[in-house]
């Protein structure tokens, strides 16, 4: 029998591979040098121009000059200051701590309309997210605006919702098959009793988005009860933290497996 070093090494590492597994988390801290800042990608000319952080790609593009939409990331931390001007600032003040849903690391992400995507890295697995709204339409649903109403209305008991579903695609940039839908409400009056009508402001925590299935792709879509000539009156953001995902294992073979492997190897070399 006469089998190489080179050929055996090669068996050694195909029996000795370990299984590749655990959870990801992205924080989005660190990619941010400066307080009081964010980044929304370069609106001064029509482009696409999607970010990555730990695997996971964000778009992003811009549909005209000065404008944009799909995924930012800030860390500012206006909840007092109405409108666009604030666009980028989270209603809670800040990321969100991961545990109890108060506020926590500085960086977060933020979805602007409809079709904002997530691509997942091969073989991930999306597990949970927090989420909350944006001071911007946190404001505007609960004072009004000159473009949205005021949520309840004067009397507080018309009944208003905003929501986002959060759709699960098979292929990358929401496309392929639909794989699962999870619905987040940012806010509800719909109620019977007024009492429980709410518009959120603190970080809900660990989300479970395992509904999307074997996604590798996540797609947008806001609705709301405020809608108008042109579509939806409500600011249409989402914004994000501690996104989490798990990788898929790759199976570890058995030392039986091997040493079989390795026989039936030294068997073929008699034959010849």
């Amino acid at each position: 029998m006469n089998v190489s070093r080179p050929f055996l090494f090669a068996l050694f590492a195909a029996g000795s591979l370990c299984s590749i597994a655990g959870a990801e988390i992205v924080t989005f801290e660190n990619l941010l040098t400066t307080s009081e800042s964010y980044y929304k990608g370069d609106t001064s000319q029509i482009n696409h121009d999607p970010w990555t952080v730990d695997g996971v790609e964000f778009s992003n593009q811009t549909t005209w000059v000065g404008s944009w939409g799909g995924w930012a990331y800030s860390n500012t931390t206006d909840t007092a200051t109405p409108g666009f001007t604030n666009e980028h600032s989270a209603i809670t003040g800040g990321g969100s701590d991961g545990a109890g849903g108060s506020v926590g690391g500085q960086t977060y992400a933020l979805a602007f309309g409809s079709g904002a995507t997530i691509n997942l890295p091969t073989g991930a697995l999306i597990e949970s997210v927090d989420w909350t709204n944006g001071t911007y339409p946190y404001l505007s649903m609960r004072d009004g605006d000159a473009y949205a109403k005021e949520f309840g209305g004067g009397s507080g008991s018309e009944s208003d919702f905003f929501r986002v579903t959060l759709t699960g695609y098979s292929d990358l940039n929401a496309t392929g098959a639909a794989t699962g839908t999870v619905t987040l409400d940012l806010a509800d009056y719909t109620f019977a009793d007024d009492s429980q009508d709410y518009i959120v402001n603190t970080w809900q925590v660990n989300e479970d988005l395992t509904a999307l299935g074997n996604a590798r792709s996540i797609d947008l879509t806001f609705q709301s009860s405020d809608v108008g000539q042109y579509g939806i009156n409500t600011p249409t953001y989402l914004f994000i933290d501690n996104l989490q995902y798990s990788v898929t294992a790759i199976p570890e073979p058995t030392a039986f497996g091997f040493l079989a492997l390795v026989g039936g190897v030294c068997t073929l070399r008699r034959r010849r």
